[in-house]
């Protein structure tokens, strides 16, 4: 059972496409299965945020969830494949259910209304509660102490900042926009997402979320001196994946119309930039 387990949890995350799939295929057996059953969990709990029209069964899939994992804490009753493999990675790496339940009020934070313009502070909680937390759940399974939480917060901040732009497009067909307030205030832009879509300035806002997301990035580096390379292996691998999507955009013209992908080309050149780092030693 435990194998058959395994590999459904990974094909969720295998199919979803993520550039995370490789990162975590490198890490030493428990830990990529651990974080397979991460992201697994946070590819379903999107998917029911993202796909499901009906915004009353959105909040009962949602609460279905959270109930589940309240019962993994309390009572280790798993009911299902993806269930199974977090208690294992509950037990195994004491995380916390904390993390969990932010990741789920994060995707109600999409669920309950169309997050459309949020303050700073709104969006610094989206962030924290739909990245920042994947990050904390990492660590722990990367085996690093509290120390690195800066690492995973400036990491989960710099990869959202950098997805709000990659997917602007894609989220104003789901009638959102995550552009903060702030960024729309600097420009004087109407709070309104069909004129932003064609505003002079709307390029002038992506430079600056990815000058922020830029920031995040390097503060992330400075932090990272501080641990053994050897447990970052996983999450460095997926920060350059993100770095090289920030690249495509940052300081160029971004074409809303076509979203920014990484092609094999670019994936392989990834690889042999990791492998020259040497970041195994």
């Amino acid at each position: 059972m435990y194998q058959c387990d395994q590999s459904e949890v990974e094909g969720i995350v295998k199919r979803s496409g993520s550039s995370f799939y490789w990162g975590m295929k490198i890490l030493p057996k428990d830990q990529a299965r651990a974080m397979f059953s991460i992201y697994a969990f946070c590819r379903v709990v999107d998917d029911i945020a993202d796909e499901i029209k009906n915004k009353k069964i959105r909040e009962r899939l949602l609460k279905k969830w959270e109930l589940s994992i309240k019962q993994l804490f309390e009572t280790k009753i798993a009911k299902n494949a993806l269930e199974r493999e977090l208690l294992r990675s509950i037990e195994k790496f004491n995380l916390e259910k904390k993390d969990f339940i932010s990741i789920i009020n994060g995707m109600r934070m999409d669920s309950n209304s169309a997050i459309v313009f949020p303050t700073k502070e709104e969006l610094d909680l989206y962030c924290d509660r739909v990245a920042v937390a994947v990050g904390y759940l990492s660590i722990k399974i990367f085996g690093l102490s509290k120390s690195a939480k800066k690492y995973a917060f400036y990491l989960g901040r710099a990869f959202q900042l950098t997805n709000i732009v990659r997917d602007f497009k894609e989220d104003i067909i789901r009638g959102r926009c995550y552009i903060s307030q702030n960024y729309l205030k600097k420009y004087s832009v109407k709070k309104d997402m069909a004129s932003l879509q064609v505003s002079p300035y709307l390029q002038n806002i992506f430079q600056d979320i990815l000058d922020d997301a830029d920031i995040y990035y390097k503060k992330s580096y400075n932090e990272s001196l501080n641990f053994d390379r050897n447990k970052i292996i996983a999450s460095e691998l997926m920060k350059l994946f993100y770095e090289k999507i920030h690249k495509k955009m940052f300081k160029k013209f971004i074409d809303t119309k076509k979203k920014i992908k990484l092609s094999l080309l670019d994936k392989a050149a990834i690889f042999y930039i990791f492998i020259t780092r040497k970041i195994y030693y």
